[in-house]
């Protein structure tokens, strides 16, 4: 499985896996000037940016891939996102969902709050 093949998949899960939790998906793969957000979602009044990382091996843990440029990126898109929509008063939360494959079977890990502005 090629690197863009296992992203979606893990993009996939990790929705699933929001869903499944009572998570409202707003929208995946939001795209602006400033960079990309995998997965925006709601839950109990606050909007949810969600980085995912998916992996075939655990040699490094995926969370350690988003550097403090990705945060900047993250940061200015989901600014943007909540200007476009006039949501700039709800409360807002930055995630990273690390998904793990392998063979048939994944294992996820739902990390909050990790990205600082």
């Amino acid at each position: 499985m090629n690197n863009k093949a296992l992203g979606t998949l893990g993009e996939r899960i990790a929705k699933i896996y929001l869903q499944m939790n009572g998570y409202q998906i707003i929208k995946c793969n939001f795209r602006c000037r400033f960079g990309e957000i995998d997965i925006i979602a709601q839950k109990n009044n606050y909007i949810h940016f969600v980085e995912v990382k998916t992996r075939t091996k655990n040699i490094v843990e995926a969370r350690e891939s988003i550097g403090r440029e990705k945060e900047k990126h993250i940061w200015k898109t989901a600014e943007y996102f909540l200007y476009i929509n006039r949501l700039e008063e709800i409360g807002v939360e930055f995630d990273a969902i690390e998904v793990y494959i392998e063979k048939e079977q994944w294992i996820i890990n739902y990390i909050t709050q990790n990205i600082e502005k």
